[in-house]
Formats: structure tokens, C-alpha cells, sequence
């Protein structure tokens, strides 16, 4: 059966206003072509043209004198601050210079950058904008950023300008070519306070030190001090008896206007007299035509000539996203328009009241004919509008019998299409979701084993897949042996390999089946038709219809590949990226777990090597030079009875030389026991410490309280020592830095947990002390290797807080 030809959407609507349109195209040509209406007609269009043209030539051209002005004042302020900079270079380089002849043969490269980092750190100049970074090439290590010492040590090609884009490369380049250079860079609106790169630099080239020194200055904030300048002069602009400057941003908010109520509100709030608001369409002309456009209102009470029609050029300058507006009154115009149209108002009252009456019968005969077709276009939108309500909640679909106009049919069938389409969206947004939340829960999952993270991803990537079964397999560095670390079955209920299965044995690349298909081609295996090429299937053991395997590949070498099969849909490449994303970012995760173990173990060599030597150099201090002090001590005592009974002035003399001895022998015993804790070994941890509170209290003017639990018994020789030396650090450091009046020492000690807890009424560590200083990271280092955990932070009334606990056993 002939499907039945309906009517168009458009072509109804089109039939009735055709003929109500043909019957007002007679009535109104009838009246409307009378001459004299012609006449009235092109004498006010030659009015509004002339008067037009006058007024439209004085407005742009007052815009264009206040961006030229505006243009003058950039210029002068980007050729001060160039000048500027160059003078700020050259005074750091020739500090840099003074201090390299100065020092270069009593300290190393090391101090002496350091020394110049510091005495440019806080120099600031252009109420704090301006300031100085410094850095090596080669090295590309960043020694001095004064605007964000976070940066220091990282490398130059971190730095970013305020886009995100990096500014290594072009500094690099420009010190290699001219040794010296102004860079600039795109800069955001409100880069004052970014901790970015600065926006204008001068860049120098320091040969000895093999650095860039420089001196930069926030451009954006510059331009800020500049803009209100400029604005303050704009402000006071007037021009044709009324005629003045508006201006405004891109987003509309008003920074100049002759009257300042209006200074921060939104352009897009300005009314005419009628209420209407003109200001979006300055706006919109402003941000639409680069070149510059005019807009006609008629005034507000905000001015003199309230009602009076007025005449605006507004011009973009879009390098501070600014619009000018130039303002002038049309009055003259106004009034000629006015005395124009009193001469054929008589002509035309009498014509206005039959075209009302024509018109009247017009409208009419449009609304009869109208009205039919609304009521079938309104029973199509409501079937489209209960479609949207239900559409976000459930899977319906619109029927093509239920439309009466061709144009809902063709919106039906664009309608269902975005059901289906919307469906599609919410199964891929969950699959991203699920492989997020992997990512998320594999990062939470230090303390579990291995394998059990392979089962873990393996079976998220099972149900992200839609598939039965799946694989993971490891491959040797060598690339010839493949081992089988998960393998899940859905409808067994199968997650991981048991410790009995043959096939957790590493198997020879050529027996490996699909894994070493896969390996030898080195891309992704997509199979939707059934592996009829591979007879063998290796890992799977069941029929595959449809499976898809993925390399994942590390320096160029297959690290490990997944599998997956028997899936309801075809696997495509949108399976692969949600695999490969999921096996990359456990791949990573696995290397980095690889590499903390790794770095444990290297901080544990370290401490036992730094200790040994300790050791070593205690011991020759006090066995060696210690024994050789003595014996001239003795040898010196000798000799000074000697010279009693003969030369007692030169005996005197000799007792001097005796004391100063017995001070440096006394000074060798307490190096060698910082340096080698024999005493801590042979006396235990209470005798050490005590002896160190003395040392203390002799070195400072502060108040040591000692707390030892006697009842534990005593450390093992490989924790007492590490122990003694976090203590040793924590008292010098508190001593040296928070000068306190009193330091307190808790030692408590109960089954196999220790607590050591310090704290002192002093200032307290900075900061930036207790993130860089070395002797902290020494403490944590020794905490790390006898287990325990160290922790310091500000005391409840200010001085610091310093607490050791842990399990360590005798």
C-alpha cells in the first residue's frame, strides 16, 4: 500500500501567510505609494544622512585619538621596562663577577653560586613585581627563582610560562646566539600573582658559573598600573559640548564613565529611555567587528538632554580586552527630523487610520487560517514534549503513526537516534568509570601481593570487556619464555592461578599459543569471526568465537600481554584503549613499587657505609691521634719538672703548652665518641645520652630534664647507636636553632615498642628547615632503618615536638 504524501511543517504555515501577506501587499501599496509619503521618506533619509555622517566622522575619530594615546603610553612604558631590566642584569652580573674574583680560591662553585643566589634573593624593585632567577645550562638545574623558591632545584625545562608552555628551550637558544636578550611571552589576565615565569625578562649569560642570570617582571601587572593611568585621563574627556569616553571589558563590566556610580557595573545594564537596554548591543558590536561599529539609543535620565537620540562608535582593543565607546548627542538631527515630519503628519493621519482598518481585516483572515494548523502542530510538539520528560529516565521511543507533518517524522526518527546514542554514552562512561576506580583501588593496594593486583586488574578488565575469560602473561628480558600470572573465568567463578597448576611455569615462546602470536607480531590481536588460523589457543581451553589480545610494551621490548575473549559484542578498538590503559597504568604502578623497594634498600647501604667510616674515624681519632696527644702530654709534664729548678719562667710557659694539651685531647675524646658511640656500645643508651645532655649544657646556656625507663632492657648494638644519633641531632638541633631554656628527653620502652619524645620551649625549627636540612633527612634515614617511624612538627607552645615509636627488638 502507497504510503499516504502529508503535508509539510513548513508549508502550511507558508500557504496561509502567503495569502494574508498578497492582500496586505495590495492595501498597503494602495496608500503607501502616494508621492507624497515617498517625498517624506527620502527628505528624512537625507537628513539622518547627512546629520549621520557628521556625527559618526567626530565619534570614531575621538576613538581613535584615545587608542593611538593609549598605543603612545604602551610603547614609553615597554621601553622603560626593557631599559630597566638591563640595568637590574648588569648590576647582579657584575655582583656575580666581584664575587667570582673575590672567592673563587678559597671556596668551590658550589658556595660560590650560592653566595651570589643570596644576595640576590631579596632584591625587589617596582613595588615588589620586579625580581631576579639565575640557573645552569648545562646542568639545567634552576639555583635562584626569588619569586617562588619552590622551583630551585628543578629543571628549567619544568618552567612554564603562564599558557603552560616551556621557556627552556627559547632561553637556551638566545644565550648560545647573542649571550644576552629580551624574551617575552603571552602572558593571562591576572598573572600578578602567578608563580609562573615572569612575563618580560632580560637574560645574560655568566661564563665562570655557567649561568643564565635574569631579571624579570610581571608584564600583566605592569600593564594593570599603566591601564589605570590611562583610565584616569580617559575619565576627563569631553569633546562636542557632551560628547565623552565609555569603557568597558570584553565581559562588559564598565571601568570609565562620566558618571562613576556606573564604575564596576555591567555595560549590559544600561537602559535608554524606554528601558531597553542599549548596552548588549554595544557590547556585542564591540566584540563582533574588529574594525569599529556604530549604535543609535536615545538617552536617559543620566543626562541633560534626557530623550535626546545619541550616536556611539565602538572599537575593540583587544590586547587589553577593552572596548571603547565614543558617545555624542544627535539633537541637531533630532530637531530637523522633528520639524520634517509636523509638515506630513497632516498628510499621513488621515492615511494611517484606513491602513488600520485594512490591517485589522488582514490579521483576522491570518488567525482563522492560522489557527487550524496550530492545532496540529500542537498536538505533534506535545507527543515530542512527553518524549523528553520520559526520555531521561527510560527507553522509549516516538512512533512515525502518531506525527502528522513530515518534519516530526524526520525529528522522531533524529530523536530515537539519540536514545540509542544516549545508551551507548552511559555503557562507555561506565566502563571509563570502572577503569578509573581500578586505578584508583590498585594505587590503595601496597601491602597486597603481586599476583594478587593481577587478578585484580584482570577481572576489572573482564567486566569492562564484557568477556568470559581472560589472561595476563609476563615475558623474560630475553624475549624467548612467556609465564602465566592470572587467568579468570567468569562463569566458573575463577580469579588467579592455583600454586598446583602447570601452567604458572614459564613455557617457551613458540609453545605459548596466542601469547606468543602475539608477541611475534608485536600489535594488537582483534579475532570477531572465530580463530580458525591459531589451532592452537593457548591459554583458553574452551571453543573462542571472539577474543582480543594486547602487547604491552616497555623500551621497546613486550613486558607482559592480556587477553580476554568470548565476548556478546565484537571487540573493537575502543576495547583495546580501555585495556591498554588499564595494563599501562598497572605496568607503572608495578615499576614503581619495583623502584621503592629498590630505594629502601640502597638508604639502608648507605647508612651502614656511612656508619662504618664513622666508626673508622672515630676509632683512629681516639686510638691514634688521641694515644699521640697523650704521649706529649706526658712527655710535655716531664720536661716541666725538668725546668722548675732551672728555667721556672720557661716551666710556666711550658704549663700553658700542657693545658692547651689536655684541651685538645679532651676535645679528640669528645669527636671521636660523636663520631664512634663506643661509650653508647660499652655503657648503654641511658650513659650515652647523659654524657650527651652534659656536652649540651656545657655548649649552651639551656636546661636539659632526662626521663629513661630503667625497667626495659637494653637495645640491641645495631638500634642503640641509630637511636643515639637521632637523639644527638634532635638536642644540637634545638640547642643551635630554637634556643630554648629547657629541653626535655623522654625515653619509654615497653615490650618491643620504643618512644622517644623531645621537646623543647624554644623557637622552633623553620619551615624550610625542616623539609631541606640534611641532618633531618639523616634522622629519617636512621629511623627508616631500624624500623621506626620519626616524626616532628611545632609543640603545643611553640619549640618543636620530636617523636620516635616504633617495634624494635634486643
Amino acid at each position: 500500500m502507497a504510503k499516504t504524501r502529508r503535508p509539510t511543517l513548513s508549508s502550511a504555515p507558508f500557504r496561509a501567510s502567503l495569502t494574508v501577506i498578497l492582500a496586505l501587499a495590495v492595501f498597503i501599496g494602495i496608500f503607501w505609494i502616494i508621492n507624497e509619503y515617498q517625498t517624506y521618506q527620502e527628505s528624512i533619509a537625507n537628513i539622518q544622512q547627512n546629520y549621520k555622517e557628521l556625527y559618526q566622522t567626530r565619534a570614531r575619530e575621538e576613538a581613535n585619538s584615545v587608542l593611538d594615546f593609549i598605543e603612545q603610553r604602551r610603547s614609553q612604558a615597554d621601553l622603560r621596562i626593557e631599559n630597566e631590566l638591563r640595568v637590574k642584569v648588569q648590576s647582579a652580573y657584575t655582583i656575580a663577577s666581584h664575587i667570582y674574583r673575590m672567592y673563587r680560591e678559597e671556596k668551590d662553585m658550589l658556595q660560590l653560586r650560592s653566595m651570589v643566589a643570596e644576595i640576590l634573593r631579596p632584591i625587589r624593585w617596582d613595588n615588589g613585581l620586579g625580581y631576579y632567577f639565575a640557573g645552569r645550562i648545562e646542568e639545567d638545574v634552576i639555583d635562584l627563582f626569588a619569586n617562588d623558591p619552590l622551583l630551585e632545584g628543578q629543571s628549567l625545562c619544568q618552567l612554564k610560562d603562564q599558557t603552560g608552555k616551556p621557556v627552556a628551550l627559547n632561553i637556551v637558544k638566545m644565550l648560545k646566539e647573542k649571550g644576552a636578550g629580551i624574551f617575552r611571552h603571552k602572558h593571562m589576565e591576572d598573572d600578578s600573582t602567578s608563580k609562573c615565569f615572569p612575563g618580560i625578562t632580560f637574560v645574560k649569560y655568566f661564563q665562570p658559573f655557567d649561568w643564565y642570570i635574569g631579571a624579570g617582571i610581571s608584564s600583566a601587572a605592569m600593564e594593570k598600573n599603566l591601564q589605570e593611568e590611562i583610565l584616569a585621563t580617559v575619565q576627563d574627556i569631553q569633546f562636542g559640548g557632551d560628547g565623552h569616553i565609555l569603557c568597558f571589558r570584553f565581559d562588559g563590566t564598565i571601568i570609565s564613565h562620566q558618571n562613576k556610580n556606573f564604575i564596576g557595573r555591567s555595560v549590559t545594564d544600561l537602559t535608554d529611555i524606554e528601558g531597553k537596554t542599549y548596552g548588549q548591543t554595544l557590547l556585542k558590536t564591540g566584540l563582533e567587528n574588529s574594525s569599529g561599529g556604530y549604535v543609535l539609543y536615545r538617552s536617559a535620565k543620566m543626562y541633560p538632554d534626557e530623550g535626546q537620540q545619541r550616536l556611539s562608535f565602538i572599537k575593540a582593543y583587544p590586547e587589553w580586552n577593552w572596548i571603547l565607546a565614543a558617545d555624542i548627542s544627535m539633537d541637531a538631527m533630532a530637531k530637523a527630523i522633528h520639524d520634517e515630519t509636523l509638515t506630513y503628519t497632516a498628510i499621513s493621519f488621515k492615511n494611517v487610520f484606513i491602513f488600520i482598518g485594512l490591517f485589522a481585516i488582514a490579521v483576522l483572515l491570518l488567525l482563522s487560517m492560522t489557527y487550524y494548523h496550530s492545532i496540529k502542530i500542537k498536538h505533534g510538539i506535545s507527543l515530542f514534549t512527553d518524549f523528553f520528560r520520559k526520555a531521561a529516565h527510560t527507553q522509549v521511543k516516538i512512533q512515525d503513526t502518531d506525527l502528522a507533518f513530515s518534519e516530526f517524522e524526520d525529528l522522531g526518527r533524529l530523536a530515537n537516534a539519540m536514545v540509542d546514542d544516549r545508551i551507548e554514552k552511559e555503557r562507555i562512561l561506565h566502563r571509563d568509570e570502572l577503569r578509573l576506580d581500578t586505578l584508583l583501588q590498585l594505587g590503595s593496594m601496597d601491602e597486597f601481593d603481586i599476583n594478587d593486583k593481577y587478578d585484580f586488574v584482570l577481572h576489572r578488565i573482564v567486566q569492562i570487556t564484557g568477556s568470559t575469560r581472560g589472561y595476563i602473561a609476563l615475558v623474560n628480558h630475553a624475549q624467548t619464555h612467556t609465564t602465566l600470572c592470572s587467568q579468570v573465568t567468569i562463569g566458573l567463578g575463577q580469579v588467579g592461578l592455583s600454586p598446583d597448576d602447570d601452567s604458572i611455569n614459564p613455557r617457551r615462546l613458540a609453545d605459548s599459543g596466542l601469547i606468543g602470536s602475539c608477541i611475534r607480531q608485536q600489535k594488537v590481536c582483534i579475532v570477531n569471526d572465530g580463530d580458525k588460523t591459531n589451532p592452537d589457543a593457548y591459554p583458553y581451553s574452551q571453543k573462542i568465537e571472539r577474543r582480543v589480545d594486547v602487547p604491552i610494551s616497555n623500551n621497546n621490548q613486550v613486558v607482559l600481554v592480556a587477553g580476554v575473549c568470548n565476548s556478546s559484542k565484537d571487540y573493537d578498538n575502543s576495547d583495546v584503549r580501555q585495556m591498554t590503559m588499564l595494563l599501562e597504568g598497572m605496568w607503572l604502578h608495578v615499576l614503581k613499587t619495583c623502584s621503592e623497594k629498590e630505594m629502601a634498600n640502597l638508604e639502608r647501604q648507605i647508612i651502614a657505609i656511612s656508619e662504618e667510616e664513622r666508626s673508622k674515624i672515630g676509632r683512629d681519632l681516639h686510638d691514634d691521634l688521641g694515644s699521640h696527644l697523650s704521649g706529649v702530654e706526658i712527655l710535655s709534664k716531664v720536661l716541666q719538672q725538668r725546668l722548675e729548678t732551672h728555667a721556672p719562667k720557661e716551666a710556666g710557659q711550658l704549663s700553658t703548652i700542657r693545658d692547651l694539651i689536655r684541651e685538645a685531647i679532651e676535645k679528640t675524646r669528645w669527636l671521636s665518641r660523636g663520631l664512634y658511640p663506643v661509650h653508647v656500645i660499652e655503657h648503654g643508651l641511658e650513659a650515652a645520652i647523659e654524657e650527651l645532655v652534659a656536652e649540651i649544657e656545657q655548649l649552651y646556656p639551656v636546661h636539659c630534664r632526662l626521663s629513661f625507663d630503667r625497667r626495659a632492657e637494653p637495645l640491641a648494638s645495631n638500634i642503640a647507636p641509630h637511636v643515639y644519633y637521632i637523639i644527638r641531632e634532635a638536642l644540637f638541633n634545638a640547642a643551635r636553632h630554637g634556643r630554648p631554656d629547657t629541653i626535655r628527653i623522654i625515653i619509654l620502652r615497653h615490650d618491643n615498642r620504643l618512644s622517644v619524645t623531645i621537646i623543647d620551649d624554644g623557637q622552633g625549627i623553620p619551615e624550610q628547615g625542616r623539609k631541606k636540612g640534611l641532618g633531618l633527612h639523616t634522622m629519617q634515614y636512621r629511623a627508616k632503618a631500624i624500623g621506626a617511624t620519626l616524626d616532628i612538627r611545632p609543640g603545643d607552645n611553640n619549640g618543636t615536638l620530636v617523636t620516635l615509636y616504633g617495634e624494635v627488638f634486643s
